[in-house]
């Protein structure tokens, strides 16, 4: 009898469950609930914001970015309120792209507003494939990494709707970018591009989210089951770990380079404003002149200027040589003796350092001289068999920065490009594209022919322009690049941005994609080389600062004969992730649920 007294009463054990789940003592820790709030929706969202900045350069806390993105996972899969969900995940992106492109609102503050609020939607639409996705039980660990290479492919091909191709993309700050300086890590990018990387990062952040995610907000009959699932996310990340940093230590470990270059590069600081007067394309021009000079002696096979060195205008000497100064009016004679005392001094430079030299600048579209139109040209002098100053080779940047540089819909819809070129200040000249890649050829060590090409700035931000440069069908064409930039833009009050280090970052990429090394001569910094490993040299620097400050340094450039699968293919990989994301967006958003996910608690 005692026994059937005490005995547990299963209806009223229910009851008093429901009771304490509707009014739980305010000790109590309510996971489910708190964490499903609408304010802890927004606090997630916000915390993956503030972390993922942080893993990138200039913080550098890469390992940062393998739970960075758990807040917003967490946050995406069990917010209660699916339209609250979506609005957070779209403003957790703008805050992102904020904190890390705020150096685009010291030149152009609408675009900058204009641009993040963009970038948002990236977000938003993760968040919207993803949390459809876990409510069909689809792990996240899997979804995860696959939505959001998608979408860092969309954002390198699609800056804004209808730009044309040779502007469009905004490929900054991938995931791939955290782990720069994770050598052994990111030798996968010679076969999957910087997207094997960011494919990794994400998974790792979705199988920490599963982890948390399916003991709170999932329950089953079977538990077996969910440890199950935990238990392969867990085993797939740690496998692809260690296959990841075993071909990396494989790659590393291979002898396949040559010296092949020295080259000397000149770095300044001077920073450029669109509101405040900046100094003088003389002061420019000579400051470089005088920086040039300890490279002498050092045994420079090239001597590199940044982007913009020349802003004069037409620096072709063959035509100044042509001039007669005399038969000028006064005011154009003086013109003309400008230019051609800058060419001769030039010609001391490449006398002196007995070397070529490559310098960016300004040059008219038409080699007739026909309109007015420019172009943002790398320009390679050396001397003829008279010894007097060559341009030996130019090439003209392809891929233009939209607004900035080029305006678009010149041709195709005039109305619209007057009224966009109206909102673009007038000392941004608009610029004419190159038609294609150019191949650089000097003598290097020992006399041996060394090939390169020149990323101008922003092109080297885009694998697939670079991936252009290196090769010609399987053929590899060229042996280094030679990136020339102008970031002065991102420097205000002598404070230089974190575009800089961002820059920096993504030619690391390029060098391990093609296996070519990468020598950097950029205005204001970050100048650097990097072998064809990915691994930073030497950088210009000066009282430990590598920003604002101007320096040389000489670089050896070791050739590396490897051509790699990414070289070959390009982004097979990040096109068949995009294509797992349509075939998933067709199921998840066309095809009914035949059922409710098993143990989602509504």
């Amino acid at each position: 009898m005692s026994k059937r007294r005490h005995a547990l009463n299963p209806a009223k054990v229910q009851a008093d469950i429901a009771a304490l789940e509707k009014h739980p003592p305010p000790e109590m820790f309510q996971r489910r609930l708190d964490i499903r709030r609408r304010l802890s929706v927004a606090l997630l969202c916000i915390l993956t914001s503030v972390l993922l900045a942080v893993s990138f350069a200039p913080f550098d806390k890469w390992y940062i970015a393998y739970v960075a993105l758990v807040p917003f996972g967490l946050a995406v899969v069990a917010g209660h309120k699916g339209g609250w969900v979506v609005l957070w995940s779209w403003l957790g992106g703008v805050l992102f792209w904020t904190v890390g492109i705020y150096w685009l609102g010291w030149i152009t503050p609408a675009g900058g507003i204009v641009l993040v609020l963009y970038f948002g939607c990236y977000w938003m639409a993760a968040g919207v494939l993803i949390r459809r996705a876990f409510r069909r039980g689809w792990p996240v660990w899997i979804t995860l990494p696959v939505v959001w290479v998608a979408l860092e492919y969309a954002m390198a091909y699609t800056l804004w709707p209808m730009l044309p191709a040779d502007m469009s993309g905004f490929p900054w700050m991938s995931l791939a970018e955290s782990q720069y300086r994770r050598i052994h890590l990111i030798q996968i990018a010679d076969v999957t591009g910087e997207y094997g990387v960011s494919f990794f990062v994400a998974m790792v952040n979705g199988a920490i989210i599963d982890a948390l995610a399916q003991p709170l907000f999932v329950k089953t009959s079977r538990g077996g089951r969910l440890t199950r699932q935990i238990g392969i996310a867990f085993g797939v990340s740690v496998a692809s770990a260690a296959a990841l940093l075993g071909y990396g230590t494989y790659r590393l470990n291979q002898d396949t380079t040559r010296l092949g270059l020295t080259v000397g590069v000149v770095q300044e600081a001077f920073p450029v404003s669109l509101n405040r007067k900046g100094a003088s394309r003389q002061k420019i021009f000579d400051a470089h002149l005088d920086g040039s000079r300890p490279l002498v002696g050092t045994g420079c096979n090239l001597v590199v200027w940044p982007e913009s060195a020349l802003s004069f205008g037409n620096m072709d000497p063959a035509f100044w040589r042509r001039l007669n100064a005399a038969s000028f009016d006064p005011e154009d004679a003086e013109i003309i003796r400008t230019y051609q005392r800058n060419l001769h001094s030039l010609g001391r430079v490449v006398s002196d350092s007995d070397c070529p030299l490559l310098a960016g600048g300004s040059m008219p579209a038409s080699r007739a001289g026909k309109d007015n139109r420019r172009c943002n040209s790398a320009l390679l002098f050396d001397r003829d068999e008279a010894g007097r100053l060559r341009l030996k080779g130019r090439y003209d940047k392809m891929h233009l920065v939209p607004f900035s540089e080029c305006v678009p819909f010149r041709k195709s819809w005039p109305w619209l490009h007057g009224q966009i070129r109206r909102l673009v200040p007038p000392a941004m000249p608009q610029l004419e594209p190159g038609k294609k890649p150019v191949r650089f050829t000097i003598s290097g060590e020992g006399g041996k022919e060394i090939r390169f090409a020149v990323p101008i700035c922003y092109e080297g931000s885009f694998a697939r322009v670079c991936r252009r440069m290196v090769m010609r069908g399987r053929n590899k064409r060229v042996d280094i690049l030679v990136n020339i930039s102008n970031d002065g833009w991102f420097v205000y009050n002598a404070h230089a941005s974190s575009e800089l280090d961002q820059h920096l970052s993504q030619y690391v990429f390029r060098a391990i994609e093609g296996r070519v090394p990468v020598v950097r001569a950029v205005n204001t910094g970050i100048s650097a080389h990097i072998d064809s490993v990915g691994r930073i040299g030497e950088t210009v620097r000066r009282k430990g600062k590598r920003k604002m400050v101007a320096g040389n340094i000489v670089a050896k450039m070791f050739v590396d004969d490897r051509i790699t699968l990414y070289s070959l293919i390009g982004d097979v990989f990040a096109q068949a992730i995009c294509v797992v994301v349509g075939a998933g967006v067709l199921i998840t958003f066309f095809r009914p649920r035949t059922g409710k996910k098993e143990g989602w608690i509504a």
